[in-house]
């Protein structure tokens, strides 16, 4: 079984420096092994913005699909609440 070894919170904190870091972070995690629309499954899509990928005449943003999904406050608030 694997074992998350983690990281301190400070140094966590340090790397998510605005809302754009945030979203890096979160496309780095969801789609580590490689970009997958959730909606059509196909593994082909292109970076319409920076964590904003586009297949099938659907966008995909890093924060769909996650606990982040349709947040009321930036990104950065989130990470620091948690």
């Amino acid at each position: 079984m694997l074992q998350f070894t983690g990281q301190d919170m400070l140094s966590f904190i340090k790397g998510l420096l605005n809302g754009e870091a945030c979203k890096a972070y979160l496309a780095k995690i969801k789609w580590q092994n490689g970009f997958t629309c959730s909606k059509c499954s196909h593994t082909k899509g292109c970076e319409k913005s920076r964590c904003n990928y586009y297949s099938c005449y659907y966008t995909e943003s890093s924060a769909a699909s996650t606990l982040f999904h349709k947040a009321k406050f930036g990104l950065q608030k989130h990470f620091y609440s948690l």
